[in-house]
């Protein structure tokens, strides 16, 4: 199983603002890599999810014959817990991505000039 933590951004329901030709519920997410993706969220889970709310997206394969993502919100982390995770993951990341160094301007050289004579 693969899954990766994800801080919820907006939660798009059943809201007078929105229109929609289901019942279905979406999450925008930051993900732990500074991705933001929107996945379906059971509506048990989706009706408890508020932003802010760290989740845990199952990124697993739908079957062994077809190795497409699920790319659906299984667990909501409220609280202490989804912080501690959050907090992991991009900890991780700081230490992953290469260090930004400043390299020194070249100075530009005067062309050197012969003298043929």
């Amino acid at each position: 199983m693969l899954y990766h933590p994800g801080k919820v951004i907006e939660v798009f329901g059943s809201d007078k603002k929105i229109k929609a030709t289901d019942s279905t519920i979406q999450v925008t997410l930051e993900m732990w890599d500074e991705n933001v993706l929107t996945f379906d969220i059971n509506p048990k889970l989706g009706k408890t999810v508020k932003e802010g709310d760290i989740v845990i997206v199952d990124y697993s394969p739908k079957s062994d014959k077809i190795q497409i993502p699920k790319h659906v919100i299984v667990k909501v982390l409220k609280g202490e817990a989804g912080q501690k995770m959050w907090k992991k993951y991009k900890d991780y990341l700081k230490r992953m991505k290469p260090q930004k160094t400043t390299m020194p301007a070249e100075v530009p050289q005067k062309p050197q000039i012969q003298y043929i004579g």
